[in-house]
């Protein structure tokens, strides 16, 4: 994922992280497991909408804390659950001052999302962080204030 898109995504990681820290500050609930729960589910929700043909889409999804993990290999997962698995291991691992990464590098990811596969002609990225973000939204207009 390179240039605009970096950045696009950036901005949303940006405010999506405010409005988790205002869900958990509202709730009571640690900071930390939080951000953590809704990372992962975030994340597998990227995977398991991600355009499969032989796999190795889904299989290059690298979950990484602090920076971007920027690696691309041959490996195949059609499923999307070792994806997941690997990306849940190492969201567990993060603390609350950690940002959390979500990379695809193999060249065609930016096209990917941006409507070359009829599988996923809106993306995944793009739209599934504005799902969470508004259902992150939506929680917190429901607490009492």
């Amino acid at each position: 994922m390179f240039g605009r898109f970096r950045h696009l995504v950036r901005m949303y990681i940006m405010t999506f992280s405010l409005d988790i820290k205002e869900f958990a500050e509202k709730t009571n609930r640690n900071v930390n497991d939080v951000k953590q729960t809704v990372a992962i589910d975030l994340f597998g929700s990227i995977i398991k909408s991600s355009p499969v043909d032989t796999g190795r889409f889904r299989g290059n999804w690298n979950a990484s804390i602090n920076s971007p993990d920027l690696s691309a290999s041959s490996s195949i997962d059609p499923s999307g659950q070792g994806s997941t698995s690997k990306m849940a291991q190492t969201i567990e691992t993060s603390t609350v001052d950690d940002t959390l990464y979500i990379s695809n590098n193999l060249p065609y990811a930016q096209r990917l999302e941006y409507g070359w596969s009829k599988q996923a002609p809106s993306g995944m990225v793009r739209i599934n962080i504005a799902r969470f973000q508004a259902a992150i939204q939506k929680a917190i207009a429901k607490l009492p204030k």
